[in-house]
């Protein structure tokens, strides 16, 4: 074999060796590309996930009951931030109608009190001179009272004429709607009943009772002992906090979709774990010129008092059915758990339980879409995930 054949045979022997290594690398990234198709149907097993198995006795006295992951129509919550505010139909602002002197002060910031409970005492001259007009009224009409029926005794033996007779009605009417000018004014100025049926105490001068219009706690009281008040000074803000608005901030592409009446769901970052249910019960008429989006407003109940106003809440408008979009995976939104961090389900085994992460996306109702980690028919658990939550965690 010549020198120039020896260099070709090399040659080729080189170019098959080339040639044998594009191949195999060419498999192997097939081999790759189909292994990646089939990750994406599939759900990939959890790095070091274990089968959650429960003690017959304890599924027995907390029984875990499962779902299918299936296909479903999600019309889609709205979720905004709000912010909580005192219910204005439980709320009042307290003062005196006339003016003086704060002479008593019988509760603080703080207090509970009851509705009708008196609150604070004023001492006022005005008040004073009303009572004092309010007896003589009450003097004068007892003096016509018995002028008349002695007038009507008269007319009936013929000793008097019936022209005495009518002047002494006239005058017993008179006397009657100045007792009844009096009691106005004084009930105008803030006495209830009650005080003006203890006109006759000696004690009472120009004292006049505040009280709270409502049951609650007082949040504010703006006056101290002896202060000179004005009429309607501003002495006491009470609220009934077993109530609460929250008001939120809705864009104008999502009014559509919420209506007088929807429930509500809610939650704070103060109390984790724990969520309030409320519907929605005004909605403005009107856009904000700036950030394009309406107020609507909130009721929900407290009645431990754990929402405070001004305090920062999460609000999730639950979906009204008829604007549905089209199906997507969902599981029930008990299914749903967060763990260290991360959102999972518990997928039912021949085992048990396999604890498995999933990418959640639009909720609506009590339903939540799945996007990755769930396949279709795959059995969750739906009621007793907190158990196996528990067991995880152990």
């Amino acid at each position: 074999m010549t020198k120039r054949t020896q260099i070709l045979v090399g040659l080729v022997g080189v170019s098959g060796v080339a040639a044998g290594v594009l191949i195999s690398r060419g498999c192997a990234s097939a081999g790759h590309a189909e292994a990646g198709a089939i990750a994406a149907v599939s759900p990939p097993a959890e790095a070091g996930a274990r089968t959650l198995a429960l003690a017959p006795a304890a599924r027995e006295k907390n029984p875990v009951k499962v779902a299918a992951a299936e296909l479903s129509k999600i019309a889609g919550d709205i979720q905004v931030v709000g912010t909580v505010a005192f219910h204005e139909d439980h709320y009042a602002v307290v003062g005196p109608l006339v003016a003086g002197r704060i002479s008593r002060l019988l509760a603080g910031v703080g207090d509970v009190v009851r509705r009708g409970q008196v609150i604070a005492e004023l001492e006022s001259a005005e008040v004073g001179q009303a009572r004092a007009d309010l007896i003589a009224a009450q003097a004068r009409y007892v003096a016509a009272d018995a002028n008349l029926r002695r007038e009507n005794d008269l007319a009936e033996k013929k000793i008097s004429s019936s022209r005495e007779r009518e002047l002494a009605q006239a005058q017993w009417a008179t006397e009657q709607a100045g007792v009844r000018a009096a009691t106005m004014r004084l009930r105008a100025i803030g006495l209830s009943a009650a005080d003006i049926d203890d006109l006759g105490r000696p004690d009472l001068g120009g004292g006049v009772r505040i009280r709270s219009p409502l049951g609650g706690t007082i949040i504010e009281r703006k006056v101290t002992l002896g202060q000179a008040v004005e009429r309607a000074t501003d002495a006491f803000k009470i609220a009934d906090t077993s109530h609460v608005w929250v008001t939120l901030d809705l864009y104008e592409k999502d009014l559509f979709r919420v209506h007088v009446g929807q429930e509500v769901e809610m939650w704070t970052e103060s109390r984790p774990g724990e969520s309030f249910r409320g519907r929605v019960a005004f909605i403005v008429p009107e856009i904000d010129q700036a950030t394009r989006t309406a107020k609507v407003r909130l009721e929900f109940s407290n009645p431990k008092g754990v929402l405070q106003a001004g305090q920062l809440v999460t609000a999730r408008i639950l979906a009204d059915p008829k604007h549905e979009t089209a199906e997507v995976l969902a599981v029930p939104r008990s299914a749903v758990e967060q763990v260290e961090g991360k959102t999972v389900v518990f997928v039912e085994t021949k085992e048990g339980f396999e604890r498995r992460n999933v990418l959640t996306g639009t909720s609506g109702g009590e339903r939540i879409e799945i996007r990755q980690g769930l396949a279709l028919g795959e059995r969750v658990a739906v009621e007793g995930a907190f158990l196996l939550k528990s067991e995880l965690l152990r």
